[in-house]
């Protein structure tokens, strides 16, 4: 029991959803269609479109998302909090839900006059993957940087690359075990709508802003081999443009500051300096508007005299005493 006590508790919470829903299913098959997601009878079952991200129907696959769920988790749960976690989750299961939903009916529509096209209607369609995959998303994110080490060092590489192995290695091994169905538009629509949750969508309440449209680092492109990246960049700019998604500039202040935003560490020190240089300025200048013009300028010689006066005044009264 103490290795349970080194995961937080929503995490905990979620893997233990994802095993009491495999034994539910496993007890009672029946339940399958109530929970998994099918097309032909999602009506009235509209709940499917959230409780499919959650079941498992397969024992190997149960035993990896719930350890998956609990690691990724421990890593994200602490740096966001548990409500803007459980939130993540939410968003993103119900929008791959949806759009699963909805390729499934393209599919049928596409396929309707082929002789197994009815049975597409009622396939039962579920997986925990995409919640997978939006987790390793959220980890490219947060420690794009931090290397990974698999066979004691033997294979290694950087978290920013996680999302893109796990979509490659999920898709594949879902066209071997006869699992594509359900896998491989989980998977993708996990992957790309936690992007966009990330990216244009989360509230950062330190910043006063939203998502994290300017990291270069976090771009659409940066989930493929660099070598397609710059026709990804040119494609997604411009989807990005027709849906008003794409990043504008943002406006500066003219202490060169981004409103909204914190000033970055290890700023350069000659902006720095000029940013100063040009506050002084600023300040002396409306220092002398404030001065009245009718005010002498007072000279040493001036300052001199008045001096002596002042002492002659008191050597005078001293020499007068006390009055009585």
């Amino acid at each position: 029991m103490k290795f349970l006590t080194d995961f937080t508790k929503l995490s905990k919470a979620i893997a233990g959803v994802v095993v009491l829903g495999y034994l539910i299913q496993l007890i009672s098959p029946s339940t399958r269609g109530v929970l998994a997601l099918v097309p032909g009878r999602f009506i009235p079952c509209v709940w499917n479109i959230f409780t499919a991200g959650f079941l498992e129907v397969h024992f190997y696959k149960v035993i990896f998302s719930a350890l998956s769920c609990l690691a990724l988790a421990r890593l994200i749960e602490p740096v966001w909090g548990s409500s803007e976690f459980l939130k993540f989750l939410a968003a993103t299961n119900v929008a791959t839900g949806g759009a699963t939903l909805f390729l499934l009916y393209i599919i049928f529509a596409l396929t309707q006059y082929s002789e197994k096209s009815g049975d597409l209607l009622y396939k039962e369609v579920s997986g925990f993957e995409g919640i997978v995959a939006a987790c390793l998303v959220a980890i490219k994110q947060i420690m794009p940087d931090n290397e990974i080490m698999l066979l004691t060092g033997v294979i290694r590489f950087r978290a920013k690359h996680l999302p893109s192995l796990f979509l490659v290695s999920a898709v594949a091994g879902s066209f071997l075990l006869g699992t594509s169905l359900s896998t491989v538009p989980f998977v993708c629509f996990g992957t790309y709508f936690a992007w966009v949750y990330l990216r244009f969508l989360q509230y950062k309440p330190e910043l006063s802003a939203r998502g994290d449209p300017f990291n270069e680092d976090f771009r659409f492109a940066s989930f493929f081999p660099e070598v397609v990246q710059p026709p990804v960049d040119k494609v997604a700019q411009v989807i990005g443009t027709a849906l008003r998604l794409a990043p504008r500039s943002p406006t500066r202040a003219p202490d060169g500051f981004v409103p909204g935003t914190a000033p970055l560490p290890g700023s350069d020190d000659a902006d720095a300096a000029r940013r100063r240089e040009r506050g002084a300025r600023a300040l002396e200048e409306r220092l002398g508007a404030r001065k009245p013009a009718s005010v002498p300028v007072s000279t040493n010689a001036d300052i001199e005299a008045g001096v002596a006066k002042d002492s002659a005044q008191v050597a005078s009264a001293a020499g007068e005493g006390p009055l009585e």
